[in-house]
C-alpha cells in the first residue's frame, strides 16, 4: 500500500506506530469507546486466509488468557483491499529489544521484569498453550514499568496447529534444539527461549554467537553456550542448565530456574528476600509452586528462611490470638509501583502482600509518579486490595511560527497560541493548529513528550490572480451563459 488508510473496520486510523517488512501497526481510536488502539495489518495479507486464521487465534488466546501482563486483543477483521487485521490495546511504552539497544539491564531491573514475564507465560501454559516465539520483541515494557507479552499468531494448543511439526515457525536465535531437529514445540521449548532472553537482559549478548543465520543454528544444535570469563560461576552453572539440548535436563518450570537465578545474582539480602517472597506469592502461581535446590545452598539464604517462616507462624498466631481489630491484606494498584501509606507511614511500593494493619489504622493512600493520589478507607471485609490509579493532567507548550495559530484540543478552542495547553490524563488528545492561509497541523499529545519548539506552520501556495486576457475571457463567458 502506498497510502495509509484513515479507517480500518470502524476504527479510525490516527498515525502509524510502526512499520516494517512483515507489515504496518497504526495508531487508532475506537470511536464508540473512545479509546486508543493498535491496529496490526500485514503486508500483502490481502486475501491469505492463513493470516486471518493467525489473527482469530491470537485474539481467542487473548480472550481466555485476560491476564495482566498479557496484550489484550479486542477485534479482528478483514478490510477489503488491505487484508486481515488485529485490534489490540495500545501500550505507550517499547519492546524489551528497543530496551536493549541501550544496554544490558542492572540485575534488579532484569529480575522485576522477568518475574512478570513468567507469570504471563505461566498463565499461557496453564492453558495448554505453547508460545512458539518467546524473544525481546515480543514483550513490550510500559513507561510505569509494567510487561506485557503480546504476539500469539503461531502459539500452539491442544485444539489444533497450523504447521507440521517439522516446519519450524519463530525467531532463529531463539529456537531450541528440538524444535531444529524437528520435534514438537512443548512448554520446555518456551522455557528455553525465556532463559535466552534472561541471558540477553543481563548480559546484552545471547550464549550462541555466530556470523549467519545457519552458524548460530548450528551452535544452537550442537555446540554449548558460550559464556564470558566475567559471568559469575554460579550464574554459568544456572544458564548451562537452562540451556542444556535435553529438555528434560533442563529446569521443570518457570519459577524453579528463577529461584535458582535469584540465588546466583548479585543482590542484597533484602532485595533477593522480596523478589523470593513475589515468586512464591500465590496471586503468581498458575499451578503447584516447584522449587529446587541447585548446588551449593548459601547459610544465610537457609537461615533466612527459617527465621522468615518462623516470623510468619508466630504473626499469624498473634493474629488469631489478639482481640485487636488487626488484618492481614495484600495492596496492589494498576499500574504497580505506587507508594503505600496507611495512616501517613509508608509501607513501601506495590505489590505489597501480607501486610499486617493493626489497631484502627485505615486510611490507605497510593502516589505514584504522573498519576493522581488514590486514597481508601480499609473495610472489615478487605483481604486483597487493588487499586487503579487515574493518570493526572499533564501541560504542553504551544508555540506556533508564526504565533497566532488558533489552538484546538480535541477539536475544542482553547485560544490563540503561543499558549500552555492542559490535557486531560486519560485517553488519547490530539491537538490542531490551524492560521488562515497556512496548511493546518495535528499531532498525538503524549506526557513527557514536547512538541517542536515551535510548530512551523506552512504556508499555502497562493492562487495566481487572471490577468487581462484571462478577465476578457471570463467577461465573454458570462454573456453567451446569460
Amino acid at each position: 500500500m502506498s497510502l495509509d488508510p484513515s479507517t480500518i473496520g470502524r476504527y479510525k486510523v490516527l498515525g502509524t506506530l510502526g512499520s516494517g517488512a512483515m507489515g504496518t501497526v497504526y495508531l487508532a481510536e475506537d470511536p464508540l469507546l473512545k479509546r486508543g488502539l493498535a491496529i496490526k495489518v500485514v503486508r500483502e495479507g490481502t486475501g491469505d486466509a492463513g493470516v486471518l486464521q493467525r489473527f482469530k487465534r491470537e485474539a481467542e488466546i487473548s480472550a481466555r488468557l485476560n491476564h495482566p501482563n498479557a496484550i489484550t486483543v479486542f477485534d479482528v477483521g478483514e478490510e477489503p483491499d488491505l487484508g486481515p487485521y488485529l485490534v489490540m490495546e495500545y501500550v505507550e511504552g517499547e519492546s524489551l529489544a528497543a530496551l536493549l539497544k541501550r544496554g544490558p539491564l542492572s540485575p534488579p531491573d532484569a529480575v522485576d521484569l522477568l518475574l512478570q514475564a513468567a507469570a504471563a507465560l505461566e498463565a499461557v501454559h496453564a492453558l495448554g498453550i505453547v508460545h512458539r516465539d518467546i524473544k525481546p520483541e515480543n514483550f513490550m515494557v510500559t513507561k510505569d514499568g509494567s510487561l506485557k507479552l503480546m504476539d500469539f499468531g503461531i502459539a500452539r494448543g491442544d485444539q489444533g496447529r497450523f504447521t507440521t511439526a517439522s516446519v519450524f515457525l519463530g525467531t532463529p536465535a531463539y529456537a531450541a534444539p528440538e524444535v531444529l531437529g524437528g520435534a514438537q514445540a512443548i512448554e520446555a521449548t518456551d522455557r528455553w527461549a525465556f532463559s535466552l532472553t534472561a541471558y540477553e537482559l543481563l548480559t546484552g549478548t545471547l550464549p550462541f554467537p555466530g556470523d549467519s543465520v545457519g552458524a548460530v543454528l548450528y551452535r544452537i544444535a550442537h555446540e554449548p553456550p558460550v559464556f564470558p570469563d566475567t559471568l559469575a560461576p554460579a550464574l554459568v552453572e544456572v544458564f548451562q542448565r537452562a540451556l542444556d539440548k535435553d529438555p528434560k535436563a533442563r529446569f521443570p518450570d518457570l519459577r524453579a530456574f528463577l529461584h535458582a537465578l535469584l540465588e546466583a545474582l548479585p543482590l542484597e539480602d533484602a532485595v533477593r528476600q522480596a523478589f523470593l517472597a513475589q515468586l512464591i506469592t500465590p496471586a503468581r502461581a498458575t499451578g503447584t509452586l516447584r522449587l529446587e535446590r541447585t548446588g551449593k545452598r548459601r547459610p544465610r539464604l537457609h537461615w533466612g528462611w527459617a527465621v522468615g517462616l518462623a516470623v510468619a507462624v508466630l504473626a499469624a498466631w498473634a493474629f488469631l490470638a489478639r482481640s485487636a481489630p488487626s488484618r492481614i491484606l495484600s495492596i496492589d494498584s494498576r499500574p504497580s509501583g505506587a507508594e503505600v501509606f496507611l495512616d501517613g507511614t509508608s509501607l513501601g511500593r506495590t505489590p505489597l502482600r501480607q501486610v499486617v494493619v493493626k489497631g484502627k489504622a485505615d486510611r490507605l493512600r497510593l502516589e505514584k509518579a504522573d498519576f493522581l493520589p488514590a486514597e481508601h478507607r480499609i473495610q472489615p471485609e478487605d483481604r486483597d486490595l487493588s487499586l487503579r490509579l487515574q493518570p493526572a493532567p499533564f501541560e504542553v507548550q504551544v508555540i506556533s511560527d508564526p504565533p497566532g495559530a488558533e489552538v484546538l484540543l480535541d477539536a475544542e478552542a482553547k485560544g490563540p497560541s503561543p499558549l500552555t495547553l492542559q490535557v486531560p490524563g486519560e485517553g488519547l488528545h490530539v491537538v490542531h493548529l490551524k492560521l488562515d492561509n497556512y496548511q493546518p497541523w495535528s499531532a498525538t499529545l503524549e506526557r513527557h513528550k514536547p512538541l517542536p519548539d515551535p510548530v512551523r506552520l506552512q504556508k499555502l501556495r497562493a492562487h495566481k490572480a487572471p490577468g487581462p486576457e484571462g478577465k476578457f475571457k471570463k467577461f465573454i463567458k458570462g454573456i453567451f451563459t446569460k
